[in-house]
């Protein structure tokens, strides 16, 4: 796929995930860092009044430049293969992350990019990206071996070239000169599982030089362990109609799970939840949605999808459902139904159905760009003490239009 970076750019409402929340990248944006930052030696940062940061590196050496995006500094790893203090390095043309062959945080996630392009001759939309694509719409890569055991930096090597032999990810080479290729962009997801937009824009006298803001998170890092639980007070519940009840979550934590109990109607606390077989039937983060079964949980929740199925007359579990649980490569609620929607070039080939949602990317398909929207599905979920139920996703949005807030209907379901 081409065009994820484009699709987070004008689908600036996620992302994921396709969030309208404006501009998230204050001057001080967690409390913990006053920006622009201080550079270095070989690196400055300053403010641009639309609130985005510009950099400029000196990468005119033979040593690398390593830069913290969090704090917008030049720092000096004292070994760079094992080191959680820098993102992103500079060398002349080659820019490398800290991960994969370039380098292994001890205590935070490999640093891994999207790389995107818009038509060439157009200019990647910077400013309307606001939320980075979900990781199970588009491919977030880090750097790799390449040919003869040199790297392949994910860089240099994505978006894939518009003219052979001139384009080498990020910049053009022709007629001895390298620029930036204005109509790439690229979404970074950092040591510290945050997310920044990217854009190259210059390369003179080997001094790259690049615009950069953090936007939301698309979620799924590692966090160095296992995934930590969400505090009570992140899920409200209230009455549907016909004995069903109403979630509404606060799923924007970047790496804490929101855990739902059906049986209680309640948001829950599990202490071990890989562990807890019937303490909690499904959590959420972000667009994700994992079960307590297969590779989530010791539990045996599972789900089957049915799609554009009248959510009423649903009272009883269909006789030949198709159940599916969490495997180690794929969330069940992320991958069934399959899809029916093929990515269309002009969408930036990133939009698509992933399980519950639709993904809008650059297209506005009535919602907005970059957009999430439920797909028409009723789910048949077996909980964690094996009672069924009917599930429908009602929205990804809160009532003020805060993104990664989703809400769902449930009720119980008798039969089989």
């Amino acid at each position: 796929m081409e065009l994820p970076l484009m699709r987070a750019a004008l689908a600036a409402v996620v992302l994921l995930l396709a969030g309208c929340t404006g501009d998230i990248s204050p001057s001080n944006p967690d409390g913990d860092a006053e920006l622009p930052g201080p550079g270095g030696a070989q690196a400055s940062f300053s403010r641009h009044s639309a609130g985005y940061y510009q950099a400029s590196i000196d990468a005119s050496g033979d040593d690398w430049v390593y830069i913290d995006l969090e704090t917008q500094a030049q720092v000096t790893p004292a070994d760079p293969s094992a080191s959680d203090a820098w993102d992103i390095a500079f060398k002349a043309q080659d820019i490398k992350l800290n991960g994969g062959v370039s380098g292994t945080p001890p205590g935070g996630d490999p640093v891994s990019a999207y790389g995107e392009k818009v038509e060439e001759g157009t200019t990647w939309p910077f400013e309307p990206v606001t939320s980075a694509p979900p990781r199970n719409a588009v491919a977030y890569v880090s750097d790799e071996s390449g040919f003869l055991g040199g790297p392949k930096l994910a860089m240099t090597s994505t978006p894939a070239a518009d003219r052979a032999l001139l384009d080498h990810g990020w910049y053009r080479r022709s007629a001895g000169v390298t620029t930036a290729r204005s109509n790439v962009g690229y979404v970074i997801s950092t040591v510290e599982c945050r997310y920044y937009k990217l854009r190259m824009t210059g390369y003179g006298d080997r001094r790259p030089s690049f615009d950069v803001q953090r936007i939301t998170a698309a979620g799924n890092c590692s966090g160095g362990g296992s995934a930590p639980v969400a505090p009570l007070g992140r899920a409200t519940f209230t009455a549907g109609s016909g004995g069903s009840s109403i979630a509404r979550v606060d799923a924007s934590d970047e790496e804490a799970w929101v855990h739902i109990q059906f049986s209680g109607r309640q948001q829950v606390v599990p202490v071990d939840p890989s562990n807890d077989a019937g303490g909690w039937d499904i959590a959420l983060r972000r667009s994700d949605i994992k079960v307590n079964g297969g590779s989530s949980g010791a539990g045996i929740v599972e789900i089957h999808g049915i799609l554009r199925d009248d959510w009423d007359s649903r009272t009883s579990v269909p006789l030949a459902a198709d159940f599916h649980t969490d495997t180690a490569s794929a969330l069940a609620f992320t991958t069934y139904p399959l899809s029916e929607t093929p990515s269309r070039p002009a969408c930036g080939g990133i939009n698509g159905d992933h399980g519950w949602y639709y993904y809008s990317g650059f297209c506005d398909d009535g919602e907005g760009i970059h957009h999430i929207s439920p797909r028409d599905v009723v789910y048949i979920v077996v909980a964690a003490n094996g009672a069924r139920w009917k599930l429908r996703m009602l929205g990804y949005y809160s009532e003020s239009g805060a993104t990664a807030n989703p809400s769902f209907e449930f009720a119980p379901l008798s039969g089989l």
